[in-house]
């Protein structure tokens, strides 16, 4: 079995065979005619609303080759929610000039789950705007997803510079739980700290 062959094969996989997803691997070994055929094929997938595996898929085929389309897709709205959160952070990781935060706040209100999970994961929080902390709080007080609230719970400490270094583990530990806390005044009480905290680091 060639590269392009096994390239081919995973997407019979099913399942849990499929947990590893489509990593470097499949790209590695191939010739610069697999991989352009590659492209083409994963092109056609995110074309059609795409997935997350398909835009990652994409870009390890041939990053600066994808920016451009998966660009026009992203800003022509033709992507579905998990591949819209794919595109958003590899153009953000590849350096494309496209505006990518409304599209991580969108995902992070998603009804899929899995988009919001992943969107909370991937926003960058460095900085931190007014409206990725908004989204992260709006997560944390209503997501019943737990992966999900742990990825805004986190990016939320990371954008305001709480670590377990720069406040002490007590006091970490603290606003952490009550972030994570089914109080809602122990979240509220948490928010206010944080907000203290990131005035008097600015």
């Amino acid at each position: 079995m060639n590269a392009y062959q096994r390239f081919l094969g995973f997407f019979e996989m099913h399942n849990k065979e499929r947990l590893d997803g489509l990593d470097d691997s499949y790209f590695a070994a191939m010739s610069c005619d697999e991989r352009a055929r590659a492209f083409e094929f994963l092109l056609e997938k995110v074309e059609a609303g795409g997935s997350e595996e398909s835009v990652h898929g994409l870009f390890r085929a041939d990053s600066l080759r994808a920016i451009e389309p998966v660009k026009a897709l992203l800003e022509s709205g033709r992507l579905r929610p998990r591949a819209e959160i794919a595109a958003a952070w590899n153009l953000c990781r590849f350096g494309a000039d496209v505006p990518v935060l409304p599209v991580f706040i969108k995902g992070m209100s998603s009804a899929d789950s899995e988009a919001r999970t992943n969107a909370a994961y991937y926003v960058p929080v460095d900085p931190l705007t007014d409206g990725v902390k908004a989204a992260f709080e709006k997560m944390i007080r209503t997501e019943t997803t737990q992966l999900a609230r742990i990825h805004a719970v986190n990016g939320l400490l990371s954008g305001c510079g709480v670590t377990k270094e720069s406040v002490g583990k007590s006091t970490y530990l603290e606003i952490y739980r009550g972030l994570h806390s089914a109080d809602m005044r122990a979240k509220e009480a948490a928010f206010e700290r944080l907000d203290a905290i990131r005035q008097t680091m600015n």
